[in-house]
């Protein structure tokens, strides 16, 4: 008998001696919900490595040179995208926006004169002509009217000119006062400071790095092997699980794409999934496995992720079997994790036949050949865990106890 055998018989033999049920006390059967072991053709799954990284890092750069005069970073300090980070002394660009500002007034002022001066000219070279049609004016005295407007003409349209040109340096310089302020590209934390109150940033400098963390990017490592397998297939966040290494919290995923590149040394290739923080519990670099695709099939028995629990001598169920009259007892099994698809487990056989009720949810609190009242259809899946044992929502549960 294996070590891991005689364990369980050692388990079983001290709860039938010690149970209040076997004094002839009676305990009330524990209320549980139920869901089959069923037999399906599933692709086999392969465990890879990973990590989560970042989808954006960035050293945020001044556009314009200056002194700090106010630094409001701190690492670890979270920005949202347009916050400012920084501030540099904008007061000489502020004195040219002055100088300029007076120049456009002074050149606007000189076109209402220019104008004033076109509109007399006209006046006098019509009334050139209408003289010279009737013999009053000779050609000279026209022709140097006709000049003299045009030159009027002319300037106009330079001090016009000169107002556009005024107006274009208004709108570059006040780019420039917006500039000395160092605002955040993105949502993110700031990962490192890179100046300081006082120092003087040359035009491009860094003030910080930040990362962003609202979405992130997990990478696994695939041997080259299974390319053709997920290279030929389309990828979907259905497709296989992915979980922290630590904790091992499940992790959903979406956008999933191979990178058709194997790496020399290694001999893997990537894929590449996006990964949403919306609770902030993700960070960059935080290792993971996950489940891929292998491109083989096969017929597995497979029980809800929720049914699995862990102990020193291994992963095991719940078994509700019906011995003798009574309520059905707690029966546990030993079980091997083969893989994990969303929501569900594929496990060696062990002591489960297809048909067999598994414990999904209060099998935290039982012990062996404890009595049940179990909830959740003969034959069929317990109420919200049709199809793959998944939530209503129809995401994976995520693995929770002492024991799972």
């Amino acid at each position: 008998m294996s070590r891991r055998a005689l364990a369980w018989v050692l388990v079983v033999a001290s709860a039938v001696g010690a149970g209040p049920w076997a004094r002839g006390q009676g305990a009330p059967p524990s209320p549980v919900r139920v869901a089959p072991a069923v037999l399906e053709e599933v692709a086999e799954q392969r465990l890879v490595t990973g990590q989560l990284r970042s989808l954006r890092v960035a050293e945020v750069a001044s556009q314009e040179a200056g002194v700090v005069i106010e630094l409001l970073i701190e690492v670890g300090q979270r920005f949202e995208a347009g916050e400012v980070l920084a501030r540099l002394d904008d007061e000489r660009l502020m004195l040219e926006r002055q100088r300029t500002a007076a120049e456009r007034a002074a050149t606007e002022s000189a076109i209402a004169e220019e104008r004033a001066a076109l509109d007399r000219w006209e006046v006098e070279v019509e009334s050139l002509r209408a003289a010279s049609e009737v013999g009053a004016s000779n050609a000279r005295e026209r022709r140097d009217a006709e000049m003299t407007l045009a030159q009027a003409r002319a300037r106009l349209e330079r001090a016009e000119r000169d107002v556009e040109v005024y107006v274009s340096r208004l709108a570059l310089l006040d780019r420039r006062v917006r500039d000395m302020r160092i605002v955040a590209p993105f949502a993110g934390v700031v990962t490192r400071k890179l100046t300081e109150v006082g120092e003087w940033l040359p035009e491009g400098a860094s003030v910080c790095e930040m990362v962003a963390t609202d979405e992130l990017e997990v990478v696994l490592d695939v041997p080259q092997a299974y390319m053709a397998a997920l290279a030929g297939g389309r990828l979907t966040g259905e497709s296989f699980v992915v979980k922290l290494d630590a904790g091992g919290a499940q992790v959903a995923i979406d956008d999933v794409r191979v990178v058709p590149q194997v790496d020399e040394r290694s001999r893997t290739f990537r894929v590449v999934a996006r990964v949403h923080n919306d609770e902030g519990l993700l960070a960059s670099g935080q290792s993971v496995v996950g489940w891929v695709p292998t491109g083989t099939s096969g017929a597995h028995l497979i029980v809800p992720v929720d049914a699995i629990m862990r102990s020193d001598t291994g992963s095991y169920v719940y078994v509700a079997r019906q011995i003798g009259e009574g309520s059905p007892q707690a029966m546990p099994a030993n079980v091997s994790v083969l893989f994990e698809l969303p929501g569900r487990v594929v496990i060696d056989a062990g002591g489960v036949q297809a048909g067999d009720r598994v414990v999904v949810e209060g099998n935290e609190r039982l012990y062996p050949t404890a009595p049940l009242a179990p909830t959740g259809a003969e034959g069929g899946p317990a109420p919200g865990t049709e199809g793959a044992g998944a939530d209503e929502a129809g995401a994976a549960p995520a693995v929770e106890g002492g024991g799972r």
